[in-house]
């Protein structure tokens, strides 16, 4: 699961432990059953990813369409549902940030270009009905292809802090960076790379760990012998949650050069092991690091002032400690049950005739 998939099921688990019933559907993929529920919500899969779009909607009309659901949630993400077009029911949005150009990085011309175009027309299918976005740097791009603001309403990411406060690990005692998440090539650790290359030249006794997986591996692994840096490089593939936090835990750094994220999950889970953050000064990662209070933002594919960055936290104590204690600080305000209850009030809000169900369920 990527940010978007992990912030729906958060959130929606919680919303169903409140007593209410929640389905999802999605499309289906190899070897997964066509129904289950995991952790209290109902999973319904059909179709496939590519035209899933056309598929859900013939499903949903013969389907679910007669069902009682009191709403539906279309949780956006690249080619949109347009769901607001053909339901009939209160229907509230999900987007976690509009992709853009940084589709041309990961997809073919002809798929890039078309989900960017779909992405423009997001306020043409959706400005009958209210969305949520994770920050406010999606809310503003939002704003800015045209839907209205005033139907608009901030549902943040958030972290499990049961798990990070289960972990007790010390700090490494060499310098030691880390990426974690989707190995994609939008993620730019290519940039990462070349800024262990520069701190190679000033520095010897430190390491960068790179966990997750994804298509782009190979190639940052060739590049990484290219630089002939692979005595600072480890790739460690992909790590449980409770191997993600020890990593994080141990971590002096945390770093993020993504060409634009919608808020950066990663980066408050870093931060909830007291490890700060340097990220790409980038919608989404612009929200979830405070620049000089929790870490640093560092313009885009700069590797040069990343480079900077990183020798500053190695060789200052003080300023490593501060950033912190701001960040395990500032991790604290983000918690799924917040954003649950964030959802079910708002949504009351957009539409009062659920004011009656939803106590009527929570009694």
């Amino acid at each position: 699961m990527g940010g978007a998939e992990v912030h729906l099921h958060e959130i929606f688990r919680r919303i169903v432990k409140l007593g209410h019933n929640v389905t999802l559907v999605a499309h289906h993929f190899k070897g997964a059953p066509t129904e289950e529920i995991i952790d209290g919500i109902k999973i319904i899969r059909h179709g496939n990813k590519f035209i899933f779009n056309r598929q859900f909607k013939n499903y949903y009309k013969s389907h679910l369409q007669n069902s009682d659901y009191d709403i539906i949630v279309d949780d956006i993400s690249k080619i949109p549902l347009k769901i607001p077009k053909y339901a009939k029911k209160p229907v509230v949005g999900i987007l976690h940030h509009i992709h853009g150009n940084s589709l041309y990085k990961e997809l073919p011309f002809p798929l890039a270009y078309y989900i960017i175009n779909s992405e423009k027309k997001i306020p043409n299918n959706y400005n009958s009905v209210p969305i949520f976005t994770v920050s406010e740097s999606t809310k503003s791009e939002l704003v800015e292809i045209g839907y209205n603001r005033e139907k608009i309403g901030l549902l943040h990411n958030a972290i499990d802090h049961n798990l990070f406060e289960s972990v007790q690990v010390e700090k490494s005692p060499t310098p030691l960076i880390t990426y974690i998440g989707r190995i994609k090539n939008y993620k730019n650790i290519d940039t990462i790379l070349d800024a262990v290359s520069l701190l190679r030249k000033d520095l010897n006794d430190f390491k960068f760990v790179i966990g997750g997986k994804g298509d782009h591996l190979n190639k940052l692994q060739k590049k990484a012998a290219e630089l002939n840096i692979l005595k600072y490089v480890e790739f460690a593939g992909f790590l449980t949650e409770e191997e993600k936090a020890e990593l994080l835990g141990k971590a002096w750094i945390f770093i993020t050069m993504a060409e634009k994220e919608g808020w950066g999950i990663t980066v408050i889970e870093a931060n909830a092991m007291c490890t700060p953050a340097i990220g790409s000064d980038v919608p989404g990662l612009q929200d979830s690091i405070q620049h000089n209070e929790t870490g640093y933002l560092v313009p885009l594919n700069n590797a040069k002032q990343l480079a900077d960055k990183i020798k500053l936290l190695f060789t200052n104590k003080n300023e490593r400690e501060r950033l912190s204690i701001n960040s395990f600080e500032w991790s604290k305000k983000f918690t799924w049950d917040k954003s649950a209850k964030v959802f079910l009030e708002k949504i009351v809000d957009w539409y009062p005739e659920l004011k009656v169900k939803l106590k009527s369920e929570n009694n």
